[in-house]
């Protein structure tokens, strides 16, 4: 296989690998955080963890806000929030809810910060829906960062949440705070900021106190509970209607259920919001609004032999007989085994367009530095104290691009060799290069970023506050141990 078919596939394939963001799951009422990794002692397998890895999100990239089952007493505060608890003016950043908000909160930043300032993605299950909603607020997020809220969330998915008080808004049990919050943040507040909202309920249950079905009769309970009336249609726990938020894509899931467990019992379902074969009934219209591609990825056929021919198979078909699964799955399967083949060029930018196509054999530094030539040049050749101007595209080693200077207006990052000015390993990586070509340098982290990050030297050094963090988390190791950087360079000029 050539390096240009090589590259012509990695261009089809890599928006799906790197187009998946930070999630966080925000528990419902009297639910713990391990419910949605391994629900009622369960194998993790089951858990909406994996089952979402299992659909190309990285299961390092998914969080869980911290809430044990223990918490929820918390709400019980409210009872000394006087007088809005007894006058039903209760707010969500109370006494009673107010602990879960500041964890929320505080969960959306790491995942922000850790992912190096990608936009986050919520999954908010039940109470915390509306919950989720408060915590949004009025859209500033951070004023000590200048941050919009809208710079660090790019959408809410609410599973079964309740988003309307009953029709007797006195007999609320939230006591005024869900009121409050469709008050202040009615409907899809911040879609106007480009926050994209989806509202999925179920519709599996129809309470009925009469009947011989304990689910039936639960379901009435909990129907009545949430909008006054028990005969509805709904999740089990909440009635479809009151799932719905205004402005916000509505789905709307037949046969699915609220909880991992049977309504009335402690026994698991696999037919809730978060099951294997119901995900996919919701993620894939999220996936596709936020143009983040198609889920449905499955562990199967991750062999590269395999991968590449059912590629080529479903590049073929009929489009009738192509599923989303195949799709997706055969291409995140085929860019896995390009890379294993050493072909892993990335997509061309003006800066790999010019000069002759080069095929040279990587060579290794003692320090560790190996570099590549990917194109010749034909100036001079770079050597110790000459002024050096290069166009970059700095990546970490899995090719995920940190920032480039592309990215930045196309301003070179000038320095002399040997001065100090060039992180070390691009230092040493750059000699003998000829003006005009390009190269690709891997240098590990203790000849990187080691000190001076913040204050802007040795570079090149990314302006913005997200590609800082990916680089941090680079040199912390957070992700994989021994990872390095990659650098792709073209010396523009040499004096």
């Amino acid at each position: 296989m050539t390096k240009r078919f090589s590259f012509v596939l990695s261009c089809i394939l890599l928006q799906n690998v790197q187009s998946y963001c930070p999630v966080v799951i925000c528990p419902g009422f009297g639910n713990d955080s391990i419910d949605y990794k391994a629900p009622l002692e369960q194998d993790e397998e089951v858990g909406l963890i994996s089952v979402l890895g299992r659909r190309g999100f990285d299961k390092e990239k998914i969080y869980t806000v911290p809430i044990k089952r223990s918490d929820w007493f918390n709400v019980a505060r409210g009872l000394f929030d006087i007088p809005a608890f007894y006058t039903g003016n209760a707010k969500a950043d109370g006494l009673g809810y107010g602990w879960y908000l500041k964890r929320l909160r505080d969960t959306i930043d790491l995942a922000y910060e850790e992912s190096g300032g990608e936009k986050v993605l919520l999954l908010a299950h039940s109470a915390g829906g509306w919950l989720a909603r408060a915590a949004l607020g009025d859209g500033s997020w951070c004023e000590t960062r200048e941050l919009r809220t809208s710079e660090v969330v790019q959408g809410l998915v609410t599973l079964g949440a309740i988003h309307r008080v009953p029709e007797d808004a006195s007999t609320c049990v939230t006591r005024g705070a869900l009121k409050n919050t469709d008050a202040l943040y009615p409907g899809a507040f911040l879609a106007d900021e480009g926050i994209k909202y989806f509202s999925v309920g179920g519709a599996a249950v129809e309470g009925d106190i009469e009947s011989e079905s304990k689910a039936q009769r639960v379901a009435f309970d909990g129907y009545k509970a949430v909008s006054g009336v028990g005969k509805r249609i709904g999740d089990g726990v909440v009635p479809f209607e009151w799932t719905q938020l205004e402005n916000a894509k509505q789905i709307r899931l037949d046969g699915v259920f609220h909880s991992i467990n049977e309504a009335g019992t402690t026994d698991p379902t696999d037919n809730w919001y978060g099951s294997e074969g119901v995900v996919d009934r919701w993620l894939d219209q999220v996936l596709a609004d936020l143009e983040l591609g198609s889920s449905s990825v499955s562990q199967d056929d991750r062999n590269g032999e395999n991968a590449l021919a059912g590629f080529f198979s479903n590049l073929f078909k009929p489009a009738e007989f192509i599923s989303r699964r195949d799709v997706v799955r055969n291409s995140m399967a085929s860019l896995v085994a390009l890379s294993i083949c050493n072909e892993d060029i990335q997509p061309a930018t003006a800066m790999y367009e010019n000069g002759p196509t080069v095929d040279t054999e990587k060579v290794v530094l003692p320090s560790g530095v190996s570099f590549q030539d990917l194109r010749a040049g034909d100036g001079d050749e770079v050597v110790e104290g000459k002024r050096v101007n290069i166009q970059w595209s700095l990546k970490r080693s899995n090719g995920y691009i940190i920032d480039s200077s592309a990215n930045n207006d196309g301003v070179p990052f000038i320095f002399i060799v040997g001065s100090g000015a060039a992180i070390k390993g691009l230092d040493e990586g750059i000699r003998g290069m000829k003006v005009g070509g390009i190269r690709r340098i891997v240098i590990p982290p203790s000849l990187s970023y080691v000190d001076g990050l913040e204050e802007g030297k040795p570079g090149p050094i990314p302006p913005g506050f997200g590609p800082k963090q990916r680089i941090k988390r680079v040199m912390n190791m957070i992700d994989v141990p021994d990872e390095s950087f990659m650098i792709d360079l073209k010396v523009t000029r040499q004096q």
